[in-house]
């Protein structure tokens, strides 16, 4: 799942800031601060709620020159039941499950940017907020509901929106197959969990249009008018790690993004075809209940 935390623009209260930095900042680590058990989901319900701290370091947008680095509270929730799994890949919806053979719903997402803090962008419009959802097929390549290790592959194609006040708009489709590895040493509060995967990113001409395309009303001698085409939009290599001891837990990821071939480089607004994002967390958990 691809997710890049950008900065917030309107509304511009500091309640509304904090709330969707405070999203952007889960949807970087949730991945990697999963709970302890790691397995597949149960028949009955799991509950963990916690707070915890954590900072990143992210790209305005995938090849934007600006970085941004935050370092916020946040709530720590995870959730597990027969039909929803809040930890693993951030939020999983289960319609059909099978022995190695599911098929869930997958979502991804991207905060807005504020144009007016990125050179690239100066004068046009802010990207607005980004939701994406849609169906996935998960394959278990390896390992099982036992074992410590598994190997999946993962087949999603989203439909995105874009969301300013209560205005949605669609914009296009992305399809972004991954592979997911993860390692567990231990059981329970006192587990190491080790995450790695490779996802690539191919997505409609609407969807990066939006996002790397350039109007003629907004060119410049400096930045001409450009189309984007859709198509490959470049791979993201991850690698996180959490590790509880009792009620603590503790996080930290990188990741690695490269725009090499993607179908929009020759868009005015790409300054670099590599990207670095990484973070680090700790949570208290004060709650844990299952039924």
């Amino acid at each position: 799942m691809h997710v890049w935390p950008l900065e917030i623009k309107a509304p511009r209260s500091t309640h509304f800031f904090f709330i969707t930095h405070l999203g952007c900042i889960l949807c970087a680590l949730a991945p990697i601060a999963a709970h302890a058990s790691g397995q597949a989901p149960r028949a009955v319900s799991q509950l963990e709620i916690g707070v915890g701290v954590g900072g990143v370091r992210f790209p305005d947008y995938p090849g934007a020159a600006e970085y941004s680095t935050l370092l916020l509270p946040f709530p720590y929730i995870v959730y597990h039941s027969r039909y929803l799994d809040v930890n693993h890949e951030q939020v999983r919806g289960k319609l059909l499950s099978g022995r190695r053979l599911s098929l869930d719903v997958d979502f991804a997402g991207a905060v807005a940017v504020r144009s007016s803090r990125d050179r690239e962008r100066q004068g046009m419009p802010d990207l607005d907020w980004i939701g994406e959802a849609g169906p996935a097929l998960r394959y278990r390549v390896w390992g099982d509901d036992t074992d410590g290790t598994r190997l999946d592959l993962v087949l999603p194609l989203r439909a995105a929106v874009s969301a300013h006040a209560l205005s949605l708009h669609h914009r296009g489709f992305v399809f972004a197959p991954r592979l997911e590895l993860t390692h567990q040493i231990g059981e329970g509060d006192h587990a190491f969990n080790i995450q790695t995967g490779v996802s690539a990113l191919y997505a409609s001409q609407s969807y990066f249009q939006y996002i790397y395309g350039v109007a003629p009303q907004y060119s410049n001698p400096e930045r001409p008018a450009y189309t984007a085409p859709g198509g490959y939009g470049g791979y993201t290599l991850s690698v996180g790690g959490s590790l509880h001891r009792g009620d603590l837990v503790y996080g930290a990821f990188i990741s690695y993004t490269n725009l090499a071939g993607a179908s929009f480089l020759n868009s005015p607004l790409i300054s670099r075809t590599q990207d670095l994002a990484f973070g680090i967390m700790v949570a208290w958990i004060f709650k844990r209940s299952a039924t």
